[in-house]
């Protein structure tokens, strides 16, 4: 474990009298935990979660792991949305899809929530 003083914590400080441009920041907790170098603005819509706040995220974890061993639980790891680009190449797209989630980004991108397995085609 590093000690919290050599924690990669990048702040971002504004001075009281500066001049601070429109972002497209939703919320005060966003402004606040992007000035706190919780989080940063990766690409559109994304964030990276830096250590300090990776800390909090794992202690999160294994606090919600230990109770669901007690309980009996498992763990699992679900599928990621895949821009449905990749599927449509490979005809995937062309049986029924009413089984599949498929969402848009604000630019109009749709992804598709990958399956754990493809379901067989019965002929």
């Amino acid at each position: 474990m590093n000690k919290a003083s050599r924690i990669f914590c990048p702040a971002l400080i504004t001075p009281k009298n500066a001049v601070v441009k429109q972002t497209e920041q939703l919320s005060r907790s966003q402004k606040l935990l992007t000035e706190l170098g919780l989080v940063k603005s990766g690409s559109n819509g994304t964030y990276q979660i830096m250590p300090m706040a990776q800390r909090s995220v794992d202690k999160c974890i294994d606090l919600v792991q230990s109770n669901m061993q007690q309980a009996g639980g498992q763990k699992i790891t679900l599928p990621i949305l895949t821009p449905t680009g990749l599927w449509k190449k490979t005809g995937r797209l062309d049986g029924d899809i009413s089984e599949f989630y498929m969402v848009r980004d604000r630019s109009g991108k749709q992804f598709l929530m990958s399956p754990v397995r493809e379901p067989t085609r019965r002929q």
